[in-house]
C-alpha cells in the first residue's frame, strides 16, 4: 500500500455576487430603498458589461425606450418602475446563475435562448411583468430540484 500524503486544503476565493459586481447593497432595506428611489443609471451599464449584451437589447428586455433612457441618463437614476425591472432582471440573473452552480455565462445563455419551459419564450424577454418573472423564477426552481412537469 502507497503512502499517502495529507495536505491542507484551500478553498479557492468565491467570486464576487452579482450584488456586489453591479456595486449594491446586500441589506434588503437598503436596496428596497434604492429601487423605490431609483435605482442609478450605471446599474444599467454594469448589467450591459454582466451579461455581454448590447444596450439597446438590455433597454428592449426592460421595455425602456431608447428617449425615456436618455432622459434618465440625463437624471442620474431610473424611476420606481424602471428600477424595478431592472431589480426583477438582477434577480433572476442571480437565480439563474446559482442555478448553473456560479457558471455566469452558462446562465446568460439560459436567458437568451428559447426555453420549452416557458412556451418557447426567452426568460429575458418576460421579466417586465410580474407574472411572466415569477413564471421564469418557478421554472428556476423546478430546475433546482428536478421537477420537469
Amino acid at each position: 500500500m502507497g503512502v499517502v500524503e495529507l495536505r491542507e486544503y484551500i478553498p479557492l476565493p468565491a467570486g464576487q455576487t452579482i450584488w456586489e459586481k453591479l456595486e449594491l447593497p446586500s441589506d434588503d432595506a437598503k436596496l428596497r430603498e434604492l429601487v423605490t428611489n431609483g435605482l442609478p443609471v450605471k446599474v444599467l451599464y454594469r448589467m450591459v458589461s454582466l451579461m455581454g449584451v448590447s444596450q439597446a437589447s438590455m433597454l428592449e428586455a426592460l421595455s425602456i425606450a431608447p428617449s425615456t433612457f436618455l432622459r434618465r441618463k440625463k437624471d442620474g437614476h431610473f424611476k420606481m418602475k424602471e428600477s424595478d425591472r431592472l431589480y426583477t432582471l438582477i434577480q433572476v440573473l442571480a437565480r439563474v446563475t446559482d442555478l448553473f452552480e456560479g457558471d455566469r455565462n452558462a446562465a446568460v445563455e439560459w436567458m437568451t435562448k428559447k426555453v420549452p419551459g416557458l412556451g418557447h419564450a426567452r426568460p429575458i424577454d418576460m421579466l417586465c411583468s410580474h407574472v411572466e418573472a415569477v413564471a421564469v423564477l418557478d421554472l428556476v426552481t423546478r430546475l433546482e430540484y428536478g421537477v420537469y412537469s
